[in-house]
């Protein structure tokens, strides 16, 4: 009797592609990724891969197009997940598919295809990978949930020219296929600005699997990174997620349905609701949003359907992005030297009031921290000349002449971030770190809010900071010091 022929079916390989470009009516840059927008506490493609991960897929082909630079920052290879990434260059953006016919695979071979911007639960792709099907979302439209597990004999049908629009056509005339139905908690997309904000809806209630970290915090009002910093006057409601290196200040209203990305800053005042507010952000005192999203100095009502494009020398709305990396120039530390010799009677004064008062003479010498090293966890140090009381006036006008020798000398600039010792650096966030570092130490500061507040001092004083580092323009950063006091006034 003749055995049996064994037939040996090769495992389902997963196609991911994450090359679609984020929406024009979606604030920021316009050829910013759409598996890069935020989905609660992680990017699009972030919270895939954990749905591919706890769905019990170990290997996956990821096709890339634009900035794959920052897609390897974000997803290192797979390792924290535990899948092994398979890299794939698609030339065209618009029609990333033909790339599927130079892995290797036969007719006959099954193969599930996802998008990046397109999430959903791990039960629908683990029962893709049982047996060809079509995702499909629940409601009225039953719209495609940008899944399919099919034979690799549908690809090689498809135009070398196919993109995503086409290729969703398609899918809806499967008819032969099954369909598998998801809930509304299991599945989401970012086409548009309108599915952005409601995507954010479907993280907040923190029911979705791997939807908040476990080294999150906790609260009643939902959850918070750990590098995150909240004052305990923050009017929260609840449910609401702040992420890393996030700032929220005393005397905010923030919530309910509310999502803050990584870096962004809340400043004391504003009200911000039923909104997104993107990475590196700062929302001034002055402002309330509402049924929005902002990125930068942009808003997008979803209400109104309008984009707002605020100035940023009125500081209300403004982009935290690192600026270039600014260095004391020969007319800055030229002109700290002119000042320097003019002042130098008036200073000599001060001095000899410092020991006739019986106290020391001139300033301290402190160590402070400059910068961090990209992708290192040294710092680099320098010394500056700092007051020895700061409570004292005439110690501080002693201080300040000594600041003018730190800038002849290179080491700090007219206008910059504080300085801040060893302990002070750590207690800021990795971004707040990353931030500053790209900006030297002035003399003058932008002015905090709450620098009287001792309690408040140190939150005040980093986004503050943080304002001045966005500033890309001198009279910016002169009206950061200045026009805060006048308003106060």
């Amino acid at each position: 009797m003749t055995p049996p022929t064994t037939i040996f079916q090769r495992p389902t390989r997963v196609v991911l592609f994450s090359t679609a470009l984020q929406n024009e009516d979606i604030p920021g840059d316009a050829n910013a990724l759409a598996c890069l927008l935020p989905f609660g506490t992680a990017t699009f493609i972030q919270r895939v891969f954990d749905s591919c991960a706890l769905a019990g897929i170990n290997e996956i082909e990821l096709v890339v197009s634009e900035q794959p630079e920052l897609l390897r920052k974000i997803l290192h290879d797979g390792g924290p997940w535990g899948i092994k990434i398979n890299w794939h260059y698609a030339k065209d953006t618009a029609s990333p598919y033909k790339v599927m016919r130079g892995m290797g695979l036969n007719a006959t071979d099954r193969i599930v295809i996802g998008h990046a911007h397109h999430w959903v639960a791990s039960r629908m792709i683990h029962e893709l990978l049982q047996a060809s099907g079509v995702g499909l979302s629940a409601g009225e439209a039953h719209l495609w949930t940008g899944w399919l597990s099919t034979e690799m004999s549908l690809v090689f049908e498809l135009s070398l020219n196919e993109d995503y629009t086409s290729l969703a056509q398609l899918v809806k005339g499967l008819g032969q296929n099954r369909f598998i139905i998801a809930t509304d908690l299991e599945c989401a997309q970012v086409l548009d600005a309108k599915d952005l904000l409601l995507s954010q809806k479907h993280a907040l209630d923190g029911t979705q699997e791997s939807a908040i970290p476990a080294s999150w915090r906790r609260f009643s009002w939902g959850a918070a990174s750990p590098d995150a910093s909240i004052d305990a006057d923050a009017n929260i409601k609840g449910p609401v997620l702040i992420g890393p290196g996030s700032m929220v200040e005393g005397g905010t209203e923030l919530g309910p349905d509310t999502v803050l990305a990584r870096n962004v800053i809340i400043s004391r005042g504003a009200k911000v609701r039923n909104s997104l507010v993107m990475s590196n952000t700062f929302v001034g005192g002055q402002i309330t949003l509402e049924n929005s999203i902002a990125q930068g100095n942009s808003i997008q009502s979803l209400k109104w359907s309008v984009r707002t494009v605020l100035s940023t020398t009125d500081a209300l709305v403004t982009s935290l992005k690192p600026s270039q990396n600014v260095r004391t120039t020969v007319i800055s530390r030229f002109l700290a030297g002119t000042l320097a010799v003019l002042a130098f009677p008036p200073f000599a004064c001060c001095v000899l009031m410092q020991i006739l008062s019986g106290g020391q003479a001139l300033w301290k010498s402190e160590n402070v921290v400059k910068a961090k090293l990209e992708g290192e966890d040294s710092l680099v140090c320098l010394n500056v000349r700092l007051a020895r009381n700061d409570e004292r006036l005439l110690d501080r006008m002693v201080a300040f002449y000594g600041g003018l020798l730190d800038i002849v000398q290179g080491r700090r600039s007219w206008l910059g971030m504080r300085p801040r010792k060893k302990s002070e650096w750590y207690a800021l966030g990795k971004d707040w770190q990353t931030l500053f570092s790209k900006n030297p130490i002035g003399l003058l500061h932008a002015t905090a809010w709450a620098e009287n507040l001792e309690s408040h001092k140190l939150e005040a004083n980093a986004a503050a900071d943080a304002f001045m580092a966005v500033q890309t323009t001198v009279v910016a950063r002169i009206r950061a010091v200045f026009i805060p006091i006048f308003r106060l006034k």
